[in-house]
């Protein structure tokens, strides 16, 4: 039996003219994210999102280096008008109720496929500490049936915090 350490990042500083991925964690995300400091086992396997705001969390959270793997960013979408309020429909892509909304978007199965192919990745730890993204996250645990579908995979989602640890055991393959 593994155990992964799902991290979800740090608060990033809203920044309208860089792109989501680009956006580094605010005053705030940062002394949150060294908070986690000794609450990760260490020794893991570290692995991060190719998202700077995760990058900064796990470098905060951990003594560990780290890699960095695309498959762990957060769900693809078109960009999001930043002010407008995107929950509503980020709040029906996490409870897997799809619609015009979600034109163009990945689907809970395959951004959840994505990342459980990072976490499965063999290592020579027991453990695989990885920061994320909320979505993906919550599609990850779906599929894997830690959360149900629908309404509590949407309260799920909508009580992470910004930074947050989620540790699931899985067999090892």
């Amino acid at each position: 039996m593994g155990r992964v350490f799902a991290v979800r990042h740090a608060m990033p500083e809203l920044d309208p003219v860089s792109e989501p991925h680009e956006w580094r964690l605010s005053g705030e995300g940062r002394m949150a994210a060294g908070k986690l400091r000794g609450r990760l086992p260490t020794g893991s396997c570290c692995i991060a999102s190719a998202e700077r705001k995760a990058q900064e969390t796990l470098r905060l959270a951990v003594d560990d280096s780290f890699d960095v793997d695309r498959r762990l960013n957060e769900v693809r979408r078109p960009v999001e008008p930043l002010g407008g309020d995107v929950r509503p429909c980020r709040r029906a892509w996490v409870s897997g109720q799809l619609d015009s909304r979600h034109e163009g978007w990945e689907t809970p199965t395959d951004a959840a496929a994505r990342f459980d192919a990072v976490v499965r990745i063999p290592s020579n730890s027991q453990n695989v500490v990885v920061a994320s993204h909320g979505m993906i996250l919550t599609a990850w645990l779906v599929s894997v049936g830690i959360l149900d579908e629908g309404e509590s995979a949407a309260l799920f989602w909508e009580a992470l915090a910004f930074p947050d640890i989620v540790s699931v055991d899985l067999p090892l393959r």
